[in-house]
């Protein structure tokens, strides 16, 4: 989605100019009084003004919004760009962005106000207040209310099919939860959290269920309204135009993006109504006169929910009830607690701080899912809190001075060295005659070198000389070994570090998978308990390179509407025999372990926070003798037997189910459709050439083109192939 914005003049006491609206400046809001003497951030505003401006420019994004709040005033809100790029009109007060996963914080809220009316427990099981709610393990009765909150129900992640469209689907979230009914757990309820869609969506069925509302009739009429977000909405149907700003590419507006996962990230918000919702923080769950959640319920999502844990590596990762953490890295190093909320979908980059016990807050929004938001949320923060006195000043860099170098012994290069997967890439870790490390990442099934020269420093951990505060280390967690990673955040005035990824080893001939056991698979183990593969079975060797076509993905779906072709792959991985590399749609690709079963190649990393997310076993399904593959709630037909369209006149009846049909063209030609709901145009490579809906012609096609044709169950639809000559 390649974006441009326009040039934005610098005058911040016009109410409208070409590419920038300042909307509020020092607003009061609940009939509080102004007072003269309150602080106007003057410095702060000047300097993220200029921030904004530049991480738009840095990300092609044409719009973006911000509100800095102080107690019970909106010191800054301003808009940025255009939402018209032929007649550059600047985005205005009441302008929607999508906040993605800020509404989680919504989600969060939602199950909250049901506590508070004696109507949930966050610690019930889900089942009780669902009892159709059903997995392809037992331990699925042991997830909570709670574990849906705080990301440790054990979901595979993210259920991607249908999640972003350009026209709404409705019942993203029983499709959901039909899904979930197929699946296993990657892990035990309560074990660990890793970050997961899939379980903010199940609040949608369970405040149904519990209220008797619909999820965002009942979010409207418990939060919305009594916090006066008068221009907050999920994306039920169309919005009018000029309402929101929307995605660019290139010169082209795109069309409306409807997250279908209301509860997951489906609001469309403004930064100033984002407001209301931190004064109520702010005030113990009030806002004005009326007392929107209880402080009980406040304080229990500003609680670190990671405590109750069995696993989590990196303490200071503490997740709450729908925030990303009650203590943001950037923040807590100069000594102030901030709760936060990162969103992000397909269009839209946001973030939410909320600093309780400072009354301060802050939210950003961009048209673009590149949009820097997190970095500039803190930068923000940090110059607000300096202006107001609340620091001595923004803080400044961490020395970057490696630390003392300590010769790495053939045991700490064997506690490291090796091959680690996660839910983006795979790692590996290399040493070489010096007994320093290498790192590389495979891309494009080659393997890429990323850092090198990395020596054991006094604290355990590998770091270069050229970048001393990037480091990596291993250690053992729950019989598994794990990478783990630091860097620098922010002005570089702390460090993060998450878990990166999860070792795995290549095959052995002595492995052997041995069944089931709950949740726990028995295998062959290296001396930490990693679980090792099994060379690959005569099944599932052929089925390395095959591809195969997705038949269940709406036409509106925005990756295919974007061109991302509808294919699922499995592909070996050079050094890691008996695993294959699992590829589809909107997905990076993931590692999978087929071993002992010919029909399953399962999920099998256990990586807590993030880099163990949004993961899906691989199921093969008979159909019509044919091997379909399942993968998640995405069907996939394979792509070798697609049937061929005869040249001339020719009939597709839709079948009951309502897959969408697939057909190849043998000969280049004019192919004219009729009674389609929708079709799309593929070259033999699955390049989007063209698309429509209803009675078209998709123009001349090349030999070898591929055809995706969606139309009712039953439906007859008519197809002519005229051939030149």
């Amino acid at each position: 989605m390649a974006q441009r914005i326009s040039a934005i003049l610098a005058w911040p006491g016009l109410l409208r100019l070409v590419g920038v609206s300042v909307l509020t400046l020092g607003l009061q809001l609940n009939g509080y009084g102004a007072d003269e003497s309150l602080l106007d951030y003057a410095a702060t505003i000047a300097d993220g003004r200029a921030a904004v401006r530049q991480a738009m420019t840095d990300t092609h994004t044409p719009s973006a919004s911000v509100a800095l709040i102080d107690g019970e005033r909106i010191v800054w809100s301003e808009t940025f760009g255009y939402i018209d790029q032929a007649t550059q009109t600047a985005p205005g007060p009441t302008t929607m962005f999508g906040i993605g996963s800020v509404s989680k914080v919504f989600a969060a809220m939602a199950v909250m106000k049901l506590v508070d009316q004696g109507k949930i427990d966050l610690d019930t099981p889900l089942v009780h207040y669902l009892p159709d709610f059903r997995m392809a393990v037992p331990e699925y009765s042991q997830i909570t209310v709670r574990m849906l909150l705080d990301h440790s129900a054990g979901f595979g992640g993210a259920d991607y099919r249908n999640a972003f469209t350009t026209a709404p689907i409705l019942d993203y979230a029983a499709q959901v939860q039909r899904s979930l009914a197929t699946q296993r757990l990657k892990h035990l309820p309560g074990e660990m959290a890793i970050y997961c869609n899939d379980c903010l969506t199940m609040v949608e069925p369970l405040v149904a269920a519990v209220s008797g509302r619909s999820y965002p009739q009942f979010v409207a009429d418990e939060i919305l309204t009594p916090l006066a977000m008068t221009h907050s909405r999920f994306a039920l149907e169309p919005f009018a135009a000029g309402s929101f700003a929307p995605g660019y590419s290139g010169d082209r507006a795109d069309p409306q993006e409807f997250t279908n996962g209301y509860a997951t990230g489906g609001l469309y918000s403004t930064p100033s109504d984002m407001a209301h919702l931190a004064m109520m923080f702010f005030n113990g769950g009030r806002y004005g006169d009326v007392q929107v959640l209880s402080e009980a319920s406040v304080a229990e999502m500003g609680r670190d929910q990671t405590l109750d844990l069995r696993f989590n590596p990196i303490p200071t990762l503490r997740w709450g009830l729908g925030w990303d953490g009650v203590a943001q890295s950037g923040l807590a190093a100069v000594g102030v607690i901030a709760w936060h909320k990162n969103g992000g979908t397909l269009t839209y980059g946001s973030e939410f701080f909320v600093a309780p016990t400072e009354k301060l807050a802050i939210m950003i929004t961009g048209a673009s899912v590149k949009f820097s938001v997190g970095p500039l949320a803190e930068r923000i923060m940090l110059h607000a809190l300096a202006e107001r006195g609340r620091i001595p000043a923004v803080p400044t860099p961490l020395p970057d001075t490696p630390q003392p170098e300590q010769p790495a012994t053939a045991a700490d290069l064997a506690a490291i060295v090796g091959d680690y997967a996660q839910s983006e890439t795979l790692l590996r870790i290399e040493s070489a005659p010096d007994r320093t490390l290498t790192v590389s990442t495979l891309h494009d099934g080659a393997w890429t070198e990323i850092a090198s020269g990395l020596k054991r420093r006094s604290d355990g951990s590998f770091s270069s000389d050229a970048a001393p505060t990037v480091a990596y280390w291993a250690f053992e967690g729950e019989g598994r070994r794990y990478l783990a990673a630091r860097r620098p955040g922010g002005f570089g005035h702390y460090l993060t570090a998450i878990p990166f990824g999860q070792r795995v080893e290549p095959a052995s001939a002595a492995a052997a998978w041995q069944g089931l056991v709950g949740q726990r698979h028995r295998s062959t183990t290296s001396s930490a308990g990693e679980e090792w593969a099994a060379p690959l079975s005569p099944a599932w060797q052929a089925r390395v390179g095959r591809r195969w076509l997705a038949v269940n993905e709406d036409a509106s779906s925005i990756p295919l509407v974007q061109g991302t072709p509808p294919q699922f792959s499995l592909d070996a991985i050079d050094g890691l025999p008996g695993y294959l590399l699992a590829s589809a749609i909107s997905t990076t690709s993931q590692i999978v372990n087929p071993t002992g079963n010919d029909s399953l190649a399962r999920m099998f990393l256990k990586v807590p926070v993030n880099f163990g997310r949004d993961l899906s076993d691989v199921v093969i399904e008979t159909r019509d003798g044919e091997e379909w593959v399942r993968y998640g709630s995405t069907l996939f037909r394979p792509r070798a037997s697609t049937p061929l369209l005869p040249t001339g006149a020719s009939t597709i009846v839709i079948g009951n189910d309502g897959f969408a049909e697939w057909r190849r063209l043998p000969t280049g030609g004019a192919v004219t459709i009729t009674g389609a709901s929708a079709w799309k145009l593929y070259d033999a490579d699955l390049k989007l050439l063209a698309s429509g809906a209803g009675d078209n012609s998709a123009g001349v096609a090349p030999a070898g083109a591929y055809l995706l044709i969606y139309g009712a169950p039953h439906s007859a639809i008519a197809l002519t192939l005229a051939t030149p000559g």
